[in-house]
This record gives C-alpha cells, sequence and structure tokens, in this order.
C-alpha cells in the first residue's frame, strides 16, 4: 500500500511527514509495503485531521461542487417559474434579493463557526457542538436521509428525461426509463468513489454550460428589448410586496439555492480551509443569487410585466423553452433538454459527494460503523461510503422500477420535498447553534452582530420561509399522499438519530479542536 503524495497527514498530536512507504497514524508508523491495488486498502485517520485526504481543492473548484447541486439550470426552468406564478406578481425577481440577504445572514455565523469547528459533517456537526450531541445526531440523520433520497430522486428522474430525450432524436419512443436510471447510477457511481478531483472537473465543464445557457437566453432578451422595452419594473419592491402573494414567491427563490450550504463539507480537501470555505459559501450565494435574479429579470422582461403571469401559469416549465425560441432560434430548445440532463447529472454527482462525506464524518464521530469513517488511500476520498451509498441509490432504482411508481410524481416530487424542508429546519438550527456557541463560550470573542444580529435575523427569515413550505406542502411535493410521506421522513429521520444517541453512549460526537 503506497500513498500517492509525500504531503503531510495532520494527526491529533502532531503532522509527520510520510515517506514513500510508510505512513504514520497517531505517531504510530503503519506499513505500507504490502500494497493490493486491487482492494484498495484504505486506513482510518483521526477524527479532526483531514483523514489522509488531498487537499487539492481551491476556492473555484468547491463553488463548482456545490453551486451545481443547486442545479441552476434545472432551477430557472422548473423552480424559478413557480416563484412567479405562485406569487402572482410580475415584481418576482426581487424575491432573489430578499433569499439572498437570509442566507448571507445564515452564512454569517456558518462560517464564523466553521472556523472552531473542523468536522467535514456540515451542519451537524455545526449543531452538536452548539446545542448538544442529541440534536446534533438528530440532524445528522436528518441530513444524511435528505440528501441521499435526493441522490435516488435524481437518478430515477434521469431515467424518463433521457427517454423523451431519445425519442425526439432518435424515434426510439418507448426505451424503459429504468435503463437509463441504470446508466445514469453506473457513471455517478465510478466518479464519486474516485478522486474528488475528477468529479470537480466534470462538475465545473457542466456548470459553465449551465450557465452559459441561460447567460445567452438572459442578453438575447434585453438586447432585442423583451415585449415592452428593458425597464426596472421586475425588481420595484413596492410592487414586489404589496400585490399578489409575496409569502409564496419568497419561498420558491429560496427554494432555488438549496445546495450552496456544503461548502463546509469539503473543508478536509480544501487547499487552504480557513480561507477556502468561507469564500466559495459567499461566492456560491452570490453567484447563484445574481444568475438567478438576472433570468428571472430577463424573463419578465422578454414576456413582458402584463403578460408574464398568465404565460407560466399555463405551464411553468415551458416558459424558458418559448422564450428561447421568440428570442433565439427553436433549436435553443433542444440544446437546453440536453444541458438540462446534464444538470441533473451534476447535481446528483454533487449531493453523491456531499452524502458520501457526511457518512465519513458520522463514521469516525461514532454514529455509524468505523467502515463508513475509512478514507481510500490512492483515491484519498471516502470511497467505501460512496460505494454503500450507490449500493443504496441501486436499491432504489430496482424498487421504483418492479412497484412501477411514477419517477417525477411518486418518487422525484416527495423526496426532493423532504430536501427542501430539510435544507431549511438545518440552517436555522445551525443558526441557533451559532448563538449558544458565542454566547457561552465568552473566551471566544467574536462581534455582536456575528453571535446575537444576523442568527436570529437568519432564523426569523429561515423560520418565516419554513412554515410558509409547510402550508404549501401539497404544491412543494405534489401530492396530499406524497406529502405524508415527506412529513414521515422529517419525523422518522431525526428522532432516529435521537434514539441511535441515547442508545450509543459511548459515541465520541464532535471531537474538539
Amino acid at each position: 500500500m503506497e500513498l500517492e503524495t509525500n504531503s503531510p497527514i495532520e494527526t491529533s498530536t502532531e503532522t509527520k511527514f510520510c515517506p514513500k512507504k510508510e505512513t504514520f497514524v497517531n505517531d504510530s508508523r503503519v506499513d505500507l509495503n504490502s500494497r493490493n491495488d486491487a482492494e484498495g486498502i484504505s486506513i482510518k485517520i483521526p477524527s479532526g485531521s483531514n483523514g489522509g485526504m488531498k487537499r487539492t481543492l481551491g476556492t473555484g473548484a468547491i463553488v463548482f461542487m456545490v453551486v451545481a447541486a443547486a442545479a441552476p439550470l434545472t432551477a430557472a426552468t422548473g423552480v424559478l417559474p413557480l416563484s412567479i406564478v405562485f406569487s402572482e406578481n410580475s415584481a418576482a425577481p426581487f424575491y432573489y434579493v430578499i433569499a439572498m440577504a437570509i442566507l448571507c445572514l445564515f452564512v454569517v455565523g456558518y462560517n464564523e463557526l466553521s472556523k472552531h469547528v473542523r468536522n467535514v459533517g456540515g451542519f451537524y456537526s455545526y449543531i452538536e457542538r452548539g446545542l448538544g450531541r442529541v440534536p446534533g445526531n438528530a440532524a445528522a440523520m436528518l441530513a444524511l436521509g435528505a440528501y441521499a433520497l435526493t441522490v435516488v430522486a435524481l437518478t430515477v428522474y434521469a431515467g424518463p428525461f433521457v427517454t423523451k430525450l431519445v425519442g425526439t432524436f432518435t424515434g426510439w419512443q418507448d426505451s424503459p426509463w429504468w435503463l437509463w436510471s441504470l446508466i445514469f447510477w453506473g457513471l455517478i457511481a465510478l466518479l464519486g468513489y474516485r478522486d474528488i478531483d475528477l468529479s470537480s472537473k466534470v462538475l465545473g465543464v457542466l456548470l459553465i454550460l449551465e450557465a452559459v445557457s441561460l447567460l445567452v437566453l438572459d442578453i438575447a432578451i434585453l438586447s432585442k428589448g423583451g415585449a415592452e422595452g428593458v425597464t426596472a419594473a421586475p425588481v420595484n419592491p413596492v410592487e414586489a410586496m404589496t400585490h399578489g402573494s409575496p409569502g409564496s414567491g419568497i419561498m420558491w427563490a429560496a427554494l432555488c439555492f438549496v445546495g450552496f450550504e456544503a461548502t463546509a463539507v469539503f473543508r478536509n480537501e480544501a487547499k487552504n480551509p480557513e480561507k477556502t470555505v468561507p469564500r466559495a459559501t459567499y461566492l456560491a450565494v452570490f453567484s447563484v443569487g445574481i444568475l438567478y435574479l438576472f433570468t428571472s429579470f430577463s424573463i419578465v422582461i422578454g414576456a413582458g410585466s402584463k403578460n408574464i403571469v398568465g404565460l407560466l401559469s399555463a405551464d411553468p416549465s415551458a416558459g424558458v423553452f418559448a422564450l428561447g425560441s421568440e428570442f433565439i432560434s427553436p433549436v435553443y430548445s433542444d440544446i437546453v433538454n440536453v444541458l438540462l440532463l446534464g444538470s441533473v447529472f451534476a447535481c446528483a454527482l454533487s449531493f453523491h459527494n456531499v452524502v458520501s462525506r457526511y457518512k465519513m464524518a458520522m463514521g469516525q464521530s461514532g454514529l455509524l460503523p468505523a467502515y463508513f469513517g475509512k478514507v481510500h488511500v490512492r483515491h484519498g476520498v471516502p470511497s467505501n461510503a460512496s460505494a454503500v451509498l450507490s449500493g443504496l441509490v441501486l436499491v432504489g432504482v430496482v424498487v421504483s422500477a418492479v412497484l412501477t411508481l411514477d419517477p417525477v410524481t411518486g418518487v422525484f416530487a416527495p423526496l426532493v420535498g423532504v430536501l427542501g424542508f430539510a435544507v431549511l429546519a438545518l440552517m436555522a438550527l445551525t443558526s441557533l447553534a451559532v448563538i449558544y456557541y458565542f454566547n457561552f463560550n465568552p473566551a471566544i470573542k467574536v462581534s455582536i452582530f456575528v453571535r446575537i444580529i444576523a442568527p436570529v435575523l437568519a432564523i426569523l427569515g429561515l423560520g418565516f420561509v419554513l412554515i410558509l413550505s409547510f402550508a404549501n406542502i401539497d404544491v412543494v411535493t405534489g401530492s396530499s399522499g406524497a406529502s405524508i410521506f415527506a412529513i414521515a421522513l422529517m419525523v422518522g429521520l431525526p428522532l432516529t438519530g435521537a434514539l441511535l444517541s441515547l442508545r450509543n453512549t459511548n459515541s465520541a460526537g464532535i471531537p474538539e479542536q
């Protein structure tokens, strides 16, 4: 067994450099001369270190990883129009300004706490440090379940999507969706098991193509003046907050951002995590927010303030394609459909990587078996956790096919709905953990804005969006039956985590740094 790099592995006591045929774990020599390439031998590194993972990700790479999880093209064609439809307001683009403001307030405390919790567990690590082991482990199971189910949802959803594309371009109308989902699954499993650099490069290319496709449409509409000329009416705050249903618009705008929060999960693979992670988090929020703001503004300008609500109400998902055909070319719709598949793939791969690292952190803390906390020596990633996740996703695809569940309404909608609710709840709890952690640790000096003002405002904003989401749960998940399923998961997942925490009294928890 041989490490591919001579860079240092951090331990809880001191840092030592790894010679070519040996390494040190907790100051104990480990013989690496019996390498077995076929087995991909892995060793467990102390929790709280970089775990033998490669520190190769810069700010840009992490931004690509997490913005890909937000799937901007998918959100812009599917979720963004709903913020206009359900708010019944042509000034809906302003809701993205509000969503960005709420999330930036959340990021203030989130980034500050990341300097004191050097664990890749993200939300659950922070919640455990601030609120205690039981709430932290409840949050861990909620996050793990929501993210993992999202990978299942996206993999199943990709099947009928490809079936439609194949029918459009080849004439093969009846290809089985599960065949394409299995191919999709295989590619995700391979990339998730391998070096993170490969995933970041794939995600970077796909994300750039997504952004370019939207910007091309935006520029085409604005350069031609849209239906009624370019005005500031779509971002008029008075119109946005006094007409229609502002609450619904803000809810859908906030749900477009889900995925950006995973920056801290990659801290052990960041070149300089103390600087890289905070920068990547702010960049992710602003880059996604500005893209959505610009695109929603352009869509309203393209259709006209008087017509936009009626156009999208007829078919929300067709709005972008109709405007693309009008202002660019009918070919644009075909190109966007292909890129949408890339967007779904990028989103699934990004969430796969996030779940693998959540499992690794939970394996190292004792909440999951130690097997999940091991790092592959050659690839420098939590390949064990990745392989188990791939197995679970495969089961999800097979069960969905055998039970003949509708891939969109029976699988995708309810599971992604769970993700939206879970992330909003976890962000609110994280902000509460920020307040507890910094105010009950007086030795840590941070400003009143960081320890009270920003997190309190974030809790109010996130709580408002969360309440609205539950009030509209049938719309978010797609049906009343799916809503019951989503609520059961929202209750069952954290309850399972709390019970495991109470039973596992020897759990190491989040290690002090």
